[in-house]
Parts: structure tokens; C-alpha cells; sequence
């Protein structure tokens, strides 16, 4: 028996590893802010990264006046070198990095025909090699820890497309097969890597891009709207040991909209208009 006055083996029994420290990209406003704000109000600390350094940091500060642990760091996620700033900072303020979440993204709009190749090169450049260079930079820590997780910011549009969203699709479709290839790879090595594949998110941003496209009402005449909350529990449940065993899933958070016929299928059936782009 133990001084305890339990079993001997009972006090050396290891716990297991929980994530305490988290690097979200694109944290500096919209989704990547939310779900930096619902991880420290939960107790993570977590390295805001963007590529608006200044912004991130002031976000990070507010953070840490009410009370939870955060820092800013300037990102550009598609370059490796801004990665290896960047988990250096990570891990100098917090210690080892238990999980990343790649949210840093772009959603530009244009068919096959009307995206060039200089905004093809930067909607997958961002997107997906920006996420695998994130990857590819938290592994080795990982790996030798065999402790990690990889949540990935994906969209219903990876397995749902929808007209004139040809890049950002195609994207989102490659962060899918990378979720589900990098699960395969590091099954072994206690590593989980999911995605959560919301719906329309409500967020400043949208607002400003739905309104250059035609739609100043946005959001009106929508229902089941995301909110950049939604987003944060989700990856919160499955940064937390309810989620030790999830791998390689892709958690939609659309109230069902990826299911629907109609992937455009995304107004309430009583509005003006049913999709955004006219029907023919």
C-alpha cells in the first residue's frame, strides 16, 4: 500500500495526455476568433496566428485581461519559414504545442473559366498548402510525444459543391482528402486529425464579401446560420477526451444542409430567392 493508503501500482498509473496548448490560424477576426475565444474561456492556451500580426495580439490581449492565457503571433501560412516563427513562439510562451487548428482560409468566388491562375496559386496556397505546411510543422513534435490534434476548417462545399465557388471548393475537397490521409498516416502515433465542415457562417467578413457579390441583405432570408460559437464547440469536443477517439471523421455543422438536394439549397423556401446565382 502507498502512503495514500491506496494500492502502490494505483499512484504510478500514468494519466493520460489532455491538450493544454493550441495554435488557431486566421484567429484574428471572424471563425478563427471565435474558436480562439471559446478554447481560452475553456481553460486551453492558445497562440492566436495571422498573418495581421498587430490584430491577432490585440485579440490575444483582450484574452488575457479577462483572465485566460493567449498570445498573438504574425503568420503566413503559406510560407514554411512564417511556420517555424511561429511554433517556436508558440512553444517559448506556452511549451509544447498539443494541437493545431488550420482555419486560415479564403473564399473567393469565380467559375473554372473565370479563375486565374494567380488566384488559383493563392486560394491553394492558403487553403491547402497552407494547412499542410501547419502539418507538417507540429508532426515531429507530435510524433515524438505520440500525443496531437489536427482539426482542420473545412466546408460543406468539400463534398457538396456549388456553382461559382471553383477554387474554394476544389480547396476545401483537398483539405478533406488531407484530414482523412494524415489520419491514416499517424493512426499509430496517437495523433487525431478530423475536420469540421460547417455551413454559412455569419461572420463581418461574409457579410462584406456577400455584399461585392450582389447580396446586401445577407443574411437575410437564411435559416440555420452558423455562428462562429458553433464552430468553437465543435472544435473544442473534439480537442477535449471526449473526442480522444475520434479520427479521420468529418463533422458537419450545417443543421443538415449537406444532405439536402440542392447544395445551394440554403434560403428559407418562402424567400425571394432560393440561390445565389439565378435560376435557369
Amino acid at each position: 500500500m502507498g502512503v495514500t493508503g491506496q494500492p502502490a501500482e494505483a499512484e504510478s498509473t500514468p494519466q493520460p495526455a489532455q491538450v493544454r496548448n493550441v495554435i488557431v490560424t486566421g484567429a484574428a477576426q471572424g471563425i478563427g476568433l471565435g474558436i480562439a475565444q471559446v478554447l481560452a474561456e475553456a481553460g486551453f492556451a492558445v497562440a492566436l496566428a495571422d498573418i495581421q500580426g498587430d490584430l491577432a495580439e490585440a485579440e490575444a490581449a483582450k484574452l488575457r485581461g479577462a483572465g485566460h492565457k493567449a498570445i498573438g503571433i504574425g503568420l503566413d501560412v503559406s510560407a514554411d519559414a512564417s511556420w517555424k516563427a511561429a511554433l517556436a513562439a508558440a512553444e517559448a510562451a506556452f511549451g509544447p504545442v498539443d494541437a493545431l487548428v488550420n482555419n486560415a482560409g479564403i473564399s473567393p468566388r469565380g467559375t473554372a473559366e473565370m479563375t486565374d491562375e494567380a488566384l488559383w496559386e493563392r486560394c491553394l496556397g492558403i487553403n491547402l498548402k497552407g494547412s499542410w505546411l501547419g502539418i507538417r510543422a507540429v508532426l515531429p513534435g507530435m510524433r515524438a510525444r505520440r500525443f496531437g490534434r489536427i482539426v482542420n476548417i473545412g466546408s460543406t462545399r468539400a463534398s457538396r459543391p456549388l456553382r461559382g465557388l471553383f477554387a474554394y471548393g476544389v480547396s476545401k475537397a483537398g483539405l478533406l482528402g488531407m484530414t482523412q490521409q494524415v489520419a491514416v498516416e499517424y493512426v499509430t502515433d496517437g495523433i487525431m486529425t478530423n475536420m469540421v465542415a460547417p455551413g454559412w457562417v455569419d461572420t463581418p467578413g461574409e457579410r462584406l464579401l456577400q455584399q461585392r457579390h450582389g447580396r446586401e441583405d445577407f443574411p437575410a432570408g437564411l435559416q440555420n446560420l452558423i455562428t462562429v460559437e458553433d464552430v468553437g464547440r465543435a472544435v473544442r469536443y473534439l480537442l477535449e477526451p471526449g473526442g480522444d477517439r475520434v479520427n479521420g471523421l468529418i463533422l458537419y455543422l450545417d443543421a443538415g444542409l449537406h444532405v439536402a438536394d440542392d447544395a445551394g439549397m440554403i434560403y428559407l423556401p418562402e424567400a425571394e430567392h432560393n440561390r445565389y446565382e439565378q435560376r435557369l
